[in-house]
């Protein structure tokens, strides 16, 4: 194994005797690499050969581990934390070449379509006595190149790239360029070696952020089928919702390119793996049904589009639709495990990458104390990420499809049943790698729990953007929003309003995934369907029906209206936006029903959620404000059925007042003063969703609030 000289040096805040560094590198020895001084200022240092690679190390002070305090990066190892270092083994030599974006000197501007410009310095570094002539390579990816396999990306002419007579800068000028997404990729070449930089960078009329637009999830097997083409033979050992339907990564774009996600204000679309699934079925985790990778879930195949869902072509065609019309698309990452038949693990040489220990949730292997390392299902091998070769690996794959496919983030899934490294090592490759021009990529994990210090864990600087808000999930949705009055655990507004700050409150600026529903819970519709909420549990059999009458709909439709105008990444979970029914998976995972084919009560929700969201596209408070309580009244028996709060934003016509009504009539004569943060002392409100309009002065108005309903507030 490669290894070199790395400099360790540590200054205590009390005296000591003796210091050590400890390190994974060598399974901690306590005494293989002891420490030279303290020097005059009291500091200890050793030059250490380490080998290539990511390790945890600390530093041993009289016998107690201290971790490095320059070091902000962590890493769990066997329960501690310890200090992580990132040892590349390249130092500048004449065999290096270092390009490094000046992040100062870079700008994008868009003074009107049509009209985007970026520019760029970069700084190229090499050691003084390297010897030759640079050559410096450039390419641009635009919103317009078509992708197919004899593809590449334009070289840049010599008006948009000029190398300094030095070589020590390089300066970029792109001009006259349309909305849309851009990739500059720079290659400098020296004697035999190279370095590379990718800058990829957006035109669009204001600055995006993931705050702005609700994240749509979709089950791509199940959307829509775009070429019946693909579609592979039904197997008949499988239960048809266990089975794969038809739908593909063309539906996705066509859907794109009629202007669905349009219409629904969607700029953000986070999709199941895509990577090719087994052929074959396997058994459920009852033993009693076969099902197959439909869900994308079980890769086989590290850097392979599954062909049933359309193949690299149509991956490429179909991300290449979204970013002509601004929608950012993320890739479902699985890094907790393979499919037995997975190249990797076929491998005898990549053996050690894996564990095939106990399967969660049997006899001494439960789903916590054996997190990291059980098993799904015994028919998937667990990825130990503490092996270097297979966590190296890993993360390569993860940027190869992004910069190849030109993906915009990540969900991470599983991120609990994964070493607590994985997500420092991954993210960090991630922004290092595709973050060098001030485009954000969203990293956002599942981690099924309401501990909010577990979530908050992955989340940081050098870990995750956010997390689902399971805890928000498991409090609010079903309690306040699906139960009828008569429940005993129905709770009302007080309750959401105490749970969605302390969502707020306990993760901070983190971008946290809010939700109702997702494909791995029972449909919301059924859960507030008494009708057949008795069923929501139902996987295979006894499954439930449409809902009955209109009430789950507007159930359904008051979880959304909170949802959509409190803090956080609201979700869609594909269907929900009209209506769709399910119990427990796979039950919950339907064929999409196609707008022409919707009845008239989904065809209602389906309408007013895009006057909704298209309302939320409007004001910007809506997206980005701070979540200003104003009152929750204490009808019916303190839990509060009537509540207003306020989204505001610095200016008053994109700030956003809401009042919502818990119960099933409406709510007359409902005096609202708004707060002075707001700015609105006189003029004409109106509701994003109606259109109604109402005049007002002294800053209060007199409203009526619709049952299971509610107003969202703008100013004219």
């Amino acid at each position: 194994m490669e290894a070199c000289d790395f400099a360790f040096a540590f200054r205590p805040v009390s005296s000591a005797t003796s210091a050590h560094v400890i390190g994974e590198w060598n399974g901690f020895d306590r005494q293989a690499h002891p420490m030279a001084g303290p020097d005059a200022t009291g500091a200890w240092t050793a030059t250490l050969q380490v080998p290539k690679g990511s390790w945890a190390y600390a530093f041993l002070l009289n016998g107690a581990e201290q971790l490095d305090p320059t070091n902000p990066l962590t890493r769990e190892v066997g329960g501690r934390t310890y200090s992580l270092l990132e040892n590349q083994c390249a130092p500048v030599t004449n065999e290096t070449v270092d390009l490094k974006v000046k992040v100062g000197s870079l700008a994008i501007l868009r003074v009107a379509p049509g009209q985007g410009s970026f520019s760029a310095v970069v700084e190229i570094n090499r050691s003084a006595d390297a010897a030759g002539r640079l050559r410096l390579e450039g390419t641009l990816r635009t919103p317009d190149d078509h992708v197919d396999a004899d593809w590449r990306p334009r070289a840049l002419s010599e008006a948009e790239m000029a190398l300094g007579q030095d070589e020590a800068q390089a300066t970029l000028s792109l001009k006259g360029l349309a909305d849309g997404k851009y990739t500059v990729k720079l290659r400098a070449v020296l004697d035999n070696c190279e370095a590379d930089l990718v800058l990829p960078f957006w035109i669009e009329a204001e600055r995006f952020s993931y705050y702005d637009t609700p994240l749509y999830m979709l089950m791509t097997d199940r959307f829509r089928d775009g070429d019946p083409g693909n579609n592979p033979g039904r197997g008949y050992d499988v239960p048809l919702a266990a089975d794969f339907q038809g739908g593909d990564l063309q539906g996705v774009e066509q859907a794109i390119r009629e202007g669905y996600f349009d219409r629904l204000g969607i700029r953000a679309i986070w999709l199941t793996p895509w990577q090719t699934q087994p052929a074959g079925s396997f058994p459920d985790q009852s033993g009693q049904y076969q099902v197959k990778g439909y869900h994308g879930y079980w890769p086989i195949k590290a850097r392979e589009v599954d062909p049933r869902l359309g193949g690299a072509e149509a991956l490429h065609s179909m991300v290449e639709e979204a970013h002509r019309r601004g929608i950012r698309i993320i890739m479902d990452t699985v890094v907790n495990h393979v499919h037995e038949e997975h190249d990797y693990y076929v491998d005898p040489d990549k053996a050690a990458w894996f564990r095939t220990d106990c399967v969660c949730g049997s006899q001494n292997c439960g789903w916590d104390d054996k997190r990291l390392s059980c098993l799904f299902t015994d028919y998937m091998p667990d990825v130990n990420w503490n092996v270097k070769a297979a966590a190296a690996q890993f993360v390569a794959d993860v940027l190869w499809w992004i910069e190849e496919f030109d993906l915009d983030g990540l969900r991470v899934d599983a991120v609990k049943h994964v070493e607590d490294n994985a997500m420092t090592e991954l993210a960090s490759a991630v922004r290092e790698r595709f973050e060098t021009a001030g485009t954000d990529y969203f990293m956002f994990g599942e981690t099924f729990s309401d501990d909010y210090g577990l979530l908050n864990y992955y989340i940081g600087p050098d870990k995750l953007d956010g997390q689902f808000d399971f805890p928000r999930f498991m409090k609010v949705p079903e309690r306040v929003f699906a139960l009828l009055e008569s429940d005993a655990e129905k709770m009302g507004f007080q309750h959401a309003k105490y749970w969605t700050e302390e969502s707020i409150r306990q993760f901070g600026d983190a971008m946290m995934v809010t939700f109702v529903g997702n494909h791995d819970v029972a449909r919301f519709i059924t859960k507030a369907d008494p009708a057949h909420r008795d069923r929501q549990g139902s996987k295979w059999d006894n499954l439930p029906g449409a809902p009955v009458g209109q009430e789950p709909y507007d159930r359904l439709w008051l979880s959304m209206l909170h949802l959509m105008t409190t803090p956080g990444v609201p979700l869609v979970y594909y269907g929900d936006e009209y209506g769709e029914f399910g119990g427990s998976d796979p039950d919950n995972r339907h064929f999409m029903n196609q707008e022409a084919s919707l009845w008239p009560e989904q065809r209602n929700q389906l309408e007013r959620m895009q006057r909704l969201l298209k309302g939320r596209e409007m004001l910007r408070g809506l997206a980005r404000g701070p979540l200003l309580h104003m009152w929750c009244n204490d009808d019916w028996g303190g839990k509060g059925n009537l509540y207003a709060y306020a989204r505001p934003d610095p200016d008053p016509r994109e700030s956003a007042l809401i009042v919502l009504n818990l119960t099933g009539g409406s709510w007359g004569e409902v005096v609202v003063t708004f707060p002075q943060e707001l700015g609105w002392s006189s003029g004409t409100i109106f509701d994003v969703v109606s259109g109604q309009e109402w005049t007002f002065a002294n800053s209060t108005v007199t409203l009526d609030i619709p049952g299971q309903s509610g107003v969202v507030l703008g100013l004219r």
